[in-house]
């Protein structure tokens, strides 16, 4: 077993009683010069994988957990795949690792249940508010998200946290890392979800991997419907909070980004602050989580797995790269309009959009006739 993981396994137990309030998982000095990644989720889940032996690329991951298929419910300000735990659950059900969550719970979850999990000898890791991330001021300063980093150690009596952020962006858009201490009580202001891998990862073939990236690939292609859970459908109205809530019915993968780009269209009747409120979100939604991510994880995925995928495999690497580009100009686009308040470029901005949405479902479609045969 790790290292990391038999220290805090030996601290369980009687001594833990007396010890309650110092628990720290030494590991985490093994990969405090991990390389920065491309995006928390999938970082976050790559360096607590080689905690334990199995070396996972974040390209590979983002396979496993099918966020190609990108999910839009009608919100232009919400665009991007399935939330964490459900992204989660598919990879789990797609042979890879399996991760329990739990939702933080205010007034009753607190850093008993984070100790408890981080003495289980498995990985550790917090969803929360990015403004509770006060050991750098980027987050601070910027506007909340969600943001995806680990939880490697607790020191109850100085109310500290060890944590690692593998994808901590700076203002010139630069990913970092940042391993080391965070005040315990700002963290747990903002905790959304923790999550801890539930037993020993282990790796899966390129058979294995390679039919997980052509099962999602055919769910980004069908557009199945999902349910976008905790979202009421219209009819529900708001003192219903206390029932189930049933959810509504949204568009996924090729079918998701064209109704998404569709709805640019509203754009232009918006007051001006809105206009750039929400030309700023259709930026940062493309930018990280759908379609740059996307293209730049696919084209990394190819290079990774050309040997089993066959020769073939360059032409979607360059189809991919090439789409980054074109997506990363077209978004620059986007943002620009925005600050710039000229509504009149939407409809040639939709346009643009579909045509490299089409381009994207060519390119995922010889990738899935690839990963289908190599499957095999």
């Amino acid at each position: 077993m790790h290292k990391g993981a038999e220290k805090a396994r030996l601290m369980q137990g009687s001594d833990m009683e007396t010890r309650h309030d110092s628990v720290v998982d030494y590991g985490v000095e093994e990969v405090a010069n991990a390389l920065p990644g491309k995006h928390c989720v999938y970082s976050s889940l790559r360096t607590s994988l080689r905690r334990y032996g199995v070396n996972m690329a974040e390209s590979e991951l983002f396979m496993l957990c099918g966020s190609m298929c990108a999910e839009y419910g009608g919100d232009l300000k919400r665009f991007g795949p399935e939330k964490y735990p459900e992204q989660l659950q598919e990879m789990a059900a797609s042979g890879g690792p399996v991760i329990r969550v739990e939702p933080w719970v205010a007034g009753v979850s607190d850093e008993t249940d984070l100790l408890r999990v981080l003495t289980s000898g498995y990985g550790t890791m917090l969803h929360t508010s990015s403004t509770a991330l006060t050991y750098h001021d980027v987050y601070v300063k910027n506007y909340p998200r969600g943001h995806v980093i680990e939880l490697c150690g607790l020191d109850l009596r100085e109310r500290t946290a060890q944590v690692n952020d593998s994808f901590l962006l700076d203002s010139s858009g630069h990913a970092m890392t940042y391993v080391g201490s965070a005040r315990l009580d700002d963290l747990m202001q903002g905790i959304i979800e923790y999550a801890w891998l539930v037993e020993q990862p282990a790796p899966l073939s390129p058979s294995e991997m390679h039919a997980a990236c052509a099962h999602h690939i055919r769910q980004y292609l069908t557009g199945h419907e999902a349910i976008w859970r905790g979202v009421p459908t219209s009819n529900e109205s708001e003192n219903q909070t206390g029932k189930a809530v049933t959810g509504k019915q949204v568009k996924r993968g090729d079918e998701g980004y064209r109704a998404f780009v569709g709805d640019f269209r509203l754009l232009a009747d918006m007051e001006d602050q809105d206009f750039r409120t929400y030309c700023h979100e259709i930026y940062y939604n493309l930018r990280l989580g759908s379609a740059l991510h996307l293209t730049d994880y696919t084209a990394d995925y190819c290079l990774l797995h050309q040997a089993t995928l066959g020769p073939q495999t360059q032409h979607v690497i360059e189809l991919a790269q090439g789409l980054y580009a074109d997506w990363h100009k077209l978004n620059l686009h986007i943002y620009k309009t925005g600050l710039q308040l000229r509504k009149h470029r939407m409809p040639e901005i939709t346009e643009r959009a579909l045509h490299l949405i089409e381009r994207q479902r060519h390119m995922l479609e010889e990738l899935m006739i690839l990963a289908e045969q190599a499957a095999e």
